[in-house]
């Protein structure tokens, strides 16, 4: 994984952190949502980090594994959480559907080659994960089609989808309070004494 890489995986919970506290947030806000099977999570990590790093494992077919471990995990979560953070778990889940969907059908996320170009990436190159667009590629719109030229990156919908979805469940998340039991019930002004 290039730097560029890691900066367009980690900008997102950071930009939601930055988010929370403008919006009177803490970090520890986070330790009050539900989060289960955290494992499942440090799994697709793993997964995801194996393709870059053991040659037999760059395989297209492991993102779906990455995908159904993330997907997993949300479904598992997703009930337990207020509605606001279940509907930015919602967005998550719906880029990568989006971002699965276009693999499934063409075997790696297509790009297209002049918006990569633009960025500086070298048009026409397939890698375990990328293919360059052509006729025949099935939902192009859905594919690497956004450039980020400060990353030299070209990003799907469903990424920016994903990305949002973290940047405001991470927010919303640091301004969750621990519940608190309700105030014991005060007299009526004006009762008897």
């Amino acid at each position: 994984m290039t730097i560029h890489g890691l900066l367009l995986l980690l900008a997102p919970p950071a930009v939601g952190v930055i988010v929370g506290y403008a919006c009177g947030g803490r970090l520890a806000g986070l330790r009050n949502l539900r989060l289960a099977a955290l494992w499942l999570l440090w799994l697709a990590a793993a997964v995801q980090a194996a393709q870059y790093y053991v040659t037999p494992l760059r395989h297209p077919a492991l993102l779906a594994i990455v995908f159904s471990l993330v997907l997993w995990w949300l479904a598992l979560n997703l009930p337990a959480w207020p509605r606001a953070i279940r509907i930015a778990g919602i967005a998550i889940i719906v880029g990568a559907l989006a971002n699965g969907l276009t693999i499934a059908l063409n075997g790696r996320m297509p790009y297209e080659p002049a918006t990569a170009e633009a960025v500086g990436l070298r048009p026409g190159l397939t890698t375990p994960k990328n293919e360059p667009a052509d006729d025949a590629t099935r939902l192009a719109f859905l594919g690497d089609t956004i450039p980020v030229p400060p990353l030299q990156k070209v990003v799907s919908p469903g990424d920016l989808l994903i990305g949002a979805g973290t940047v405001a469940l991470t927010a919303l998340a640091m301004r969750r309070r621990r519940d608190q039991p309700d105030p014991a019930p005060q007299p009526a002004e004006g009762g008897d004494t």
